[in-house]
């Protein structure tokens, strides 16, 4: 007999204006990206204003650049928070 797994549901709130930041699978959304400070297939740095975030792995890419945000693809093995 299988039993049913009750999931509870969170709801985020998304405060317009600020960075944001959404992973699923090879992909991360950056919201309230300022500009991108270093760019390489193994390096991808983006300034949010106060805060940049460093994207480390391998075939790392831009995939699409707005003035709203940028969508990162690639391998990424861990990212850095720096102020």
């Amino acid at each position: 007999m299988m039993k049913k797994i009750k999931r509870s549901k969170k709801e985020f709130d998304y405060i317009f204006g600020k960075p944001r930041l959404e992973i699923a699978g090879g992909e991360c959304l950056v919201d309230g990206l300022k500009s991108v400070v270093e760019y390489s297939d193994t390096k991808i740095s983006v300034s949010l204003g106060s805060q940049i975030i460093v994207f480390n792995g391998f075939d790392l890419k831009i995939n699409s650049f707005t003035k709203e945000g940028a969508i990162i693809e690639g391998n990424i093995t861990y990212m850095e928070f720096l102020s």
